[in-house]
């Protein structure tokens, strides 16, 4: 799984202290419509991997590689608990 390092951002020497500096994505909040009003729908990441698509009152299986977009609105990340690089 590749992850968002943001170890060149970090002024600490995270990987000596044993605190990873990855990051997975795990859920996201879209968007859609205008500043005045819209429609909001997520995505989710179960504790099994799989990513599933939240709509009002339906939830179905979603497929990873079409969770990011432009209706993007929030992301949300996870720190990895040990010091995986993000090639791992």
């Amino acid at each position: 799984m590749i992850g968002l390092d943001i170890k060149q951002f970090v002024q600490q020497d995270c990987e000596s202290m044993g605190i990873s500096t990855v990051y997975d994505l795990y859920a996201v909040t879209n968007h859609f419509g205008s500043l005045n009003g819209g429609h909001y729908t997520a995505y989710g990441q179960n504790i099994d991997g799989k990513w599933y698509n939240f709509n009002d009152g339906s939830v179905g299986h979603a497929d990873s590689d079409r969770i990011c977009s432009s209706a993007a609105y929030l992301l949300f990340y996870r720190r990895r608990p040990n010091t995986q690089t993000s090639e791992s």
